[in-house]
C-alpha cells in the first residue's frame, strides 16, 4: 500500500468502511468498456486461458489501508465498484498456482500499471506469469541462491545449475551470477525440480543450505518470503 497523502483534502468526511466494496464479475461482452466509478478487466495465464478466483485489489492512493477488492469469475473477468470519492487508484492482484500439491501465491502482471481517477474508471487486465520482470524492477520468478561451504573461499559465480522439472517437462540450465540477493540464478519459475550443480563441467555435490548431506542433486521446495515472493538457498562443496 502507498503511504497516505492527505494534501489538504477534506478526508474527515470519508469513512474507511466506504472503501471496501464487493467486486462482481463482468460479462465477457462488457469487459473492455470503460465505466465511471468502475474498474474491471480480465485475468489470463500465459497461454491466454482465463484465471478464475484471482484476487484483485484497487488501492486508494489518498488514504492508507483503504481499498476495494474483487475476485475473478470462471471466465477470468472481474468488476469492482469504486466509492464516489475523487481520488486516484492503483491496481494489483494475486492468483494461486498449484505446484506439486502446494499452493503458490503469485503476483499478477498488469497490462497497464498507471494510476487512474475513480470518476473516470478504467480497464486493467492482468496476466499470471511464472517468471519475468515486474513493473517495480523485481521478478515474478524466485531467486535461487548458491552458497559455498562455511569458511570456503570458493566463489560460486559461474557455477551452473540444472533444473529438471519433476513432471517431465524440458530441463534448463542457468549460470549463477552476482545479484542483489547474492550469488544466484534470478527469476526461476517456482516449480518442483531436481537441481544439480557443476563447475567448469565438473559435477558438484549439493544440498539445501546448512541442511542434510551433500549429494548429486536435491529436490527442494521453494521458501515463501512473503505473498508473491519466493526464494531457495542451496549449498555446494568446493570443486
Amino acid at each position: 500500500m502507498r503511504e497516505a497523502k492527505l494534501r489538504g483534502l477534506d478526508a474527515l468526511g470519508i469513512v474507511a468502511a466506504a472503501m471496501t466494496v464487493a467486486g462482481c464479475a463482468a460479462e465477457p461482452s462488457q469487459a473492455q468498456a470503460v465505466e465511471r466509478w468502475v474498474v474491471k478487466g480480465r485475468v489470463v495465464d500465459e497461454q491466454g486461458r482465463p484465471v478464475p478466483r484471482a484476487k484483485i485489489l484497487a488501492d486508494n492512493e489518498l488514504l492508507y489501508n483503504s481499498y476495494a477488492s474483487g475476485t475473478t469469475d470462471a471466465n477470468g473477468n472481474y468488476r469492482i465498484l469504486l466509492p464516489h470519492v475523487h481520488v486516484t487508484w492503483s491496481m494489483s492482484g494475486q492468483a494461486v498456482r498449484i505446484v506439486g500439491g502446494e499452493k503458490i501465491e503469485t503476483n499478477l502482471s498488469p497490462d497497464n500499471d498507471d494510476s487512474f481517477a475513480g470518476n473516470t474508471g478504467a480497464v486493467r487486465n492482468f496476466t499470471l506469469r511464472a517468471a519475468g520482470e515486474r513493473p517495480d524492477g523485481g521478478h515474478y520468478g524466485a531467486s535461487v541462491v548458491l552458497y559455498s561451504e562455511p569458511g570456503s573461499i570458493f566463489d560460486t559465480v559461474g557455477a551452473q545449475l540444472k533444473f529438471e522439472p519433476l513432471d517431465g517437462r524440458p530441463a534448463f540450465t542457468a549460470v549463477v551470477k552476482n545479484t542483489g540477493d547474492g550469488n544466484a540464478v534470478p527469476d526461476v519459475p517456482v516449480d518442483r525440480y531436481r537441481i544439480s550443480a557443476s563447475w567448469k563441467g565438473r559435477p558438484l555435490k549439493i544440498r539445501m543450505r546448512n541442511e542434510g548431506s551433500y549429494g548429486p542433486y536435491v529436490e527442494p521446495s521453494f521458501h515463501k518470503v512473503m505473498t508473491g515472493l519466493y526464494d531457495l538457498s542451496l549449498q555446494v562443496q568446493d570443486p
